[in-house]
């Protein structure tokens, strides 16, 4: 519990007397006190410092209570535990004033016990209060790493890594699925990086037109060909001292794998048309979906640059692999969308459908689905038939199996979520199919939840 040497208790009281008693009660029990004899006198206290716990008389010339009480409300500040002294007969008035932010009330005469245990549960809820924060502030730094969300060991794993690799200088193959976020990987990099303040650049290999590869990446002089009509800077300049990211490098032509390589090995580039060469300081990451050491035995990809980019190498996991950040992500997907107004929320049983999918286009699929959900959902609630049709047709016919032995009771429930989904979620047509109440349906969903 916090240490009440450590709160300051402001006392707002107007007899003199009085608010020496209450004071020296308080200081007996090892808090700090500062006095004020009204509430004028105590809005003026509260801008000067932060009091977690006011006591204050209800009823007092210049400001009374009430009036405190509602002034603290207005403010934009942390607000302090308000208690109340009262005469009994204002009972009713101490009530309403509970309902409108004070913490607690007391009634004089009070007994010494009463004022003590009334700062005692106010100091307990602050500590309370100030453990959750903390515990808050852990989570989201656990949770999230520039931009990366996940709770997962795999990826906390992988998070780890790059916080020892980022300052090296050493270039990183980035593989992995589709759509399970090798270029917000590159991004965490840079950022945790020295480089972090330099430019970052990536570069879709895929993308670049046929027989211009050579042209956007290292640039070229004018008249270097037909038409190169100025002289244009290439990519691999472009990045200067910052980041470089060759996505989807397995989408490379050999011819131009060679001058990449030359690249890596000499640090230094050669635009098209010109001898002279410019030096070359960038990191590079690269990333593919392929598995770039079949690629090498097939002889689709350079043996010399594979280990030439092989100095870091990250495997990300798909998404199947870490279903523990599957809720995570579709929070943050959600805040997305009611960040634009439209808000929703997913139901039990499509949270149940989402984490058994096994997500063939990863976090970008993810995405996607509950971005066409948010839209489709009534009432404000993603049910399972909103998910698309095919997703469901899929996972029906792959989950509903015989593959291996399995007790009646795990059978029998993936049956009922089988008919269930083949009615779009209407449990009285579903009951009917299976010949029981539509209740038991109910029942039997609760007990699995």
């Amino acid at each position: 519990m916090t240490d009440p040497v450590k709160i300051t208790v402001l006392v707002v009281e107007d007899d003199r007397d009085m608010c020496e008693f209450i004071a020296d009660i308080l200081l007996d029990a090892g808090y700090a006190v500062t006095t004020a004899a009204n509430g004028a006198e105590a809005l003026d206290k509260l801008d000067e410092k932060s009091y977690p716990i006011v006591i204050s008389d209800l009823k007092m010339p210049v400001m009374d209570g009430s009036t405190l009480l509602a002034k603290i409300n207005a403010r934009d500040m942390v607000k302090p535990f308000v208690i109340l002294i009262t005469a009994f007969g204002d009972i009713d008035q101490a009530l309403q004033l509970i309902n409108h932010g004070a913490y607690d009330y007391i009634f004089k005469p009070f007994k010494i016990e009463q004022l003590l245990i009334a700062v005692k549960k106010a100091v307990s809820e602050l500590t309370m209060r100030q453990k959750i924060e903390e515990l808050e502030q852990i989570n989201t730094q656990r949770l999230s790493f520039h931009n990366l969300l996940a709770n997962s060991s795999s990826m906390h794993k992988l998070f780890h890594f790059i916080e020892k690799i980022a300052n090296s200088s050493g270039n990183v193959l980035l593989e992995g699925e589709t759509g399970t976020g090798k270029e917000l990987i590159a991004r965490a990099i840079h950022r945790s990086s020295t480089r972090k303040n330099k430019v970052f650049v990536p570069v879709n290999c895929a993308a670049l037109p046929d027989g211009l590869f050579e042209s956007e990446l290292f640039g070229h002089v004018k008249g270097a060909f037909t038409d190169a009509k100025t002289a244009k800077k290439g990519l691999f300049t472009e990045a200067a001292d910052g980041t470089l990211l060759l996505d989807e490098i397995g989408e490379m032509p050999l011819s131009v794998q060679a001058k990449i390589l030359r690249v890596l090995q000499n640090r230094e580039i050669r635009p098209v048309g010109s001898n002279d060469s410019i030096p070359f300081e960038a990191r590079v990451i690269a990333a593919t979906n392929k598995n770039l050491k079949e690629e090498v035995e097939c002889g689709r990809f350079r043996e010399d640059l594979y280990y030439r980019l092989n100095i870091f190498k990250i495997t990300v996991p798909p998404l199947r692999e870490r279903r523990e950040d599957i809720p995570l992500l579709i929070q943050e997907f959600l805040a997305r969308h009611e960040r634009d107004g439209v808000s929703a929320k997913v139901s039990t049983e499509a949270m149940r459908f989402l984490l058994d999918y096994p997500w063939p286009g990863n976090i970008r699929e993810l995405e996607n689905v509950i971005e066409r959900c948010v839209f489709l959902a009534e009432e404000g609630e993603v049910a399972l038939h909103d998910l698309p049709e095919e997703m469901r047709q899929q996972q029906s016919a792959e989950h509903f199996s015989f593959g291996r032995l399995k007790p009646l009771a795990e059978v029998e429930m993936e049956y009922i979520r089988y008919v269930l989904d083949q009615c779009d979620g209407n449990k009285q047509k579903a009951a009917t199919l299976l010949g029981i109440n539509r209740k038991t349906i109910h029942r039997k969903l609760e007990n699995q939840d």
